[in-house]
Formats: C-alpha cells, sequence, structure tokens
C-alpha cells in the first residue's frame, strides 16, 4: 500500500487563466477619436460645396456648422461610424459578435428602466442648472445645438428630436458599453471598467462641461450594464434621455430665470440620488461572468 501510495504522480499545476488584452479596445478608441473628426469635417465640406460653392470655403465650413442641417448631417456621418467601429471589431472578435457587445434579452420591470431614465435626466438638469447660474463654464458645443435647433420648421423638429434621440442611444451604447467596457470590466473588474469606460466616453464628445456630464452619464449606464448583463436597459435609457433633451430644446431651449434654475438643481440633486439606490437594490445582481 505505501507503495502505491509514494508511486502516485504529482497533482498538475494549475493553469493560469490568460487576462483578456485591453490595447485593441485603446487602438478602437484613438481610431474613432480621430477618424469622428475628419469624418465631421469631410461632412461640413462637401455639405458646404454644395449649398455656397467654393468661395470662402473655410468660413462656409464654419457656417454651415452652426446651422441644423450641418449639425445634422456631420452628426448622422459621426454616429454611422460609431457604430461601424463597434460591429467591426466585434466581428473580429473570436467570440459571436451579439457576445461580444452584450447585446442580449434581459428581463427588466419598467419601473427600473425609468429610474435609469430619470437618474440621467437628473444629471442633465444639473449641468443646465449650474451653466445658466454661472457656476460652472458653459459648454460650447451645448450652446451651439441649442441655437441650431430654435425656430425650426415642424418637419425638421421632429427630424432632429429622432436622429439626436435614437443615434446616439443605440450606437455609443455598442461601442462603449458593449465593446470597450466588457473588455474593460473583464480585465480590471466593474469599478474600474465602468469608471474607464465612463471617462473615455466624456473625452469623445471633445467639450468640458458636455464631456464631464456623459462621463457622468457613463457611470450610471455602465453600472446598468454590468447589473443587467445586457446593453439593451442603456440603449433604452440613454434614447429616452435624449429624445427628451431634444425635445426639450426644440420646444423651449434654456430656463433662464434664476429661480427656475435652483429648482431644477435641487430636483435633480434630490431625483440623482434616489434614482441610484433604487437602481441599487432592483437591478439583478451581476453576472459571475462578464463575456469578452
Amino acid at each position: 500500500m505505501n507503495e502505491l501510495i509514494t508511486n502516485v504522480p504529482p497533482p498538475l499545476p494549475a493553469v493560469a487563466t490568460a487576462k483578456p488584452r485591453v490595447w485593441p479596445v485603446f487602438t478602437a478608441f484613438a481610431i474613432l477619436l480621430v477618424a469622428e473628426i475628419l469624418v465631421a469635417v469631410v461632412a461640413l465640406t462637401l455639405l458646404t460645396l454644395a449649398l455656397h460653392g467654393p468661395k470662402n470655403l473655410a468660413r462656409g465650413i464654419q457656417t454651415t456648422a452652426a446651422t441644423a442641417p450641418g449639425l445634422l448631417v456631420s452628426f448622422v456621418c459621426t454616429m454611422a461610424l460609431v457604430a461601424g467601429m463597434a460591429l467591426g471589431c466585434a466581428w473580429l472578435s473570436p467570440q459571436r459578435w451579439r457576445e461580444r457587445l452584450q447585446l442580449r434579452k434581459v428581463p427588466l420591470k419598467f419601473s427600473t428602466l425609468l429610474a435609469g431614465t430619470l437618474g440621467i435626466i437628473s444629471v442633465g438638469a444639473i449641468l443646465s442648472a449650474l451653466m445658466e447660474l454661472h457656476w460652472v463654464p458653459r459648454s460650447n458645443s451645448l450652446d451651439v445645438l441649442d441655437r441650431a435647433l430654435q425656430n425650426l420648421s415642424p418637419s425638421m423638429a421632429v427630424l432632429a428630436v429622432v436622429l439626436l434621440g435614437v443615434l446616439p442611444g443605440l450606437f455609443e451604447e455598442l461601442f462603449f458599453r458593449g465593446y470597450l467596457q466588457t473588455r474593460l470590466v473583464a480585465r480590471w473588474g466593474a469599478a474600474w471598467g465602468i469608471g474607464v469606460t465612463a471617462l473615455m466616453f466624456g473625452i469623445s464628445h471633445l467639450d468640458m462641461m458636455q464631456g464631464a456630464f456623459a462621463a457622468v452619464v457613463g457611470c450610471l449606464l455602465g453600472f446598468i450594464t454590468v447589473r443587467s448583463g445586457s446593453i439593451i436597459p442603456a440603449m433604452i435609457c440613454h434614447t429616452f434621455n435624449n429624445t427628451m433633451s431634444g425635445v426639450f430644446s426644440v420646444s423651449v431651449g434654456d430656463i433662464q430665470s434664476p429661480q427656475s434654475n435652483y429648482i431644477l438643481l435641487l430636483a435633480g440633486l434630490i431625483i440623482l440620488p434616489l434614482a441610484i439606490l433604487y437602481l441599487r437594490a432592483h437591478l439583478p445582481p451581476a453576472p459571475a461572468k462578464v463575456a469578452a
């Protein structure tokens, strides 16, 4: 018996699981930043040539960029680029592209989606009130957008609201929460993965104040995605928030009254933590393993 025991081979050493690589997602993000600028410039250049001809092209591009047609054309082109990058990168992954992007159906209550949307809207309300009260610098990008959306024809206003509401909610979530965050969470864990993705989401807006707003919203959307195991809830919340913001910009514009902005700020500061607490309590636990 002793001889049999001594002849038992030693157990095999544990094989370390290789951590997923993160350099592809950072490379894709850097390419996207450069490509977004180039695509927007090309789109505005072609639109300016079609509308005004080649005379004073540089000045014409600046003028076109501040108009609703110019903003919408460049916006649609950049959103198409974001979607193409997300789907292309996911297709190149060894995983199935739906799994790589976490494009899964999950059962979520309407109240949970409403809480996520209200949380995002409250962040926008806080930012808007702070800018109108001159407590933080104004966002040049948001000011240009608000001016361009004023006094539109009914058909143009509907088109602007649909494009500004639907496209970012679908395509930005595919790339940021789907492609980027999935890999970063798999490598670094939920907290770091969500935070870094939100920071990159903010940087992609190329505007300090709008980027700060986007980074906070990105944290909420990232939390919803990790806890639900799908980007579809984040898509719904993101789309509804952007659509409501578009409707407000087209129909109302900025709130000028200081008293109204104080009320808006207070409402946002109350609703945001309540929405976060509700999401923490009612979202399902995070999956044991996140697809990378």
